[in-house]
């Protein structure tokens, strides 16, 4: 073999092994590097995306402790549906503050759509001193519960209501007095 040849053969061979280094080494390598800062770009984007999140938790903690007594206060303005005794008890105890005589039945409810809660109704008689009725109403409305009047009617006793029995303690001046509330339950 001449020289031209050898340096042909060797020039091949150089070629082939680069060929091969090419495409079992470095070739293997480059793409191992892409993966891996692929899977580096990745977990990079979620520690960002969870410290996000973190941060996230930290702030509505933060605000979870500003707000919480008002969440509890306002859970407090709704009454229990199933047993609506202790806001029973509180129109009576309401009532005798205000030194009047009630009568507290459940009323049927009418589905209101509109209405953001759901709800019962109380119908509340009583007869006495509309002044007294009135001292009444107003701590209704300053009530730790949600209420709303759906109706009030007001009327004067005459002279033949009062000639009855059940009438007989009460003076001319006072009043008969009927009221259907909403109250707005959990």
């Amino acid at each position: 073999m001449n020289i031209k040849n050898k340096i042909n053969l060797s020039l091949v061979i150089f070629i082939i092994l680069s060929i091969i280094l090419i495409l079992f080494a470095i070739y293997p390598l480059f793409k191992e590097i892409k993966i891996n800062s692929e899977d580096l770009i990745s977990k990079k984007q979620s520690l960002t995306f969870l410290e996000g999140k973190i941060e996230n938790l930290k702030r509505y903690q933060t605000i979870w402790r500003q707000i919480e007594p008002n969440l509890e206060k306002i859970d407090k303005l709704f009454i229990d549906p199933e047993v609506p005794v202790e806001f029973i008890s509180f129109l009576e105890a309401t009532a005798r503050d205000c030194d009047l005589s009630v009568e507290i039945f459940p009323a049927p409810a009418s589905k209101i759509t509109e209405d953001p809660w759901p709800s019962l109704f109380f119908q509340i008689s009583s007869t006495a001193s509309f002044s007294k009725f009135l001292k009444f109403l107003e701590k209704l409305e300053a009530s730790p519960y949600l209420i709303k009047i759906q109706n009030l009617n007001t009327r004067r006793l005459t002279e033949k209501d009062l000639e009855l029995k059940l009438f007989k303690e009460l003076s001319p001046g006072d009043t008969k007095n009927t009221l259907l509330i909403k109250v707005y339950t959990q």
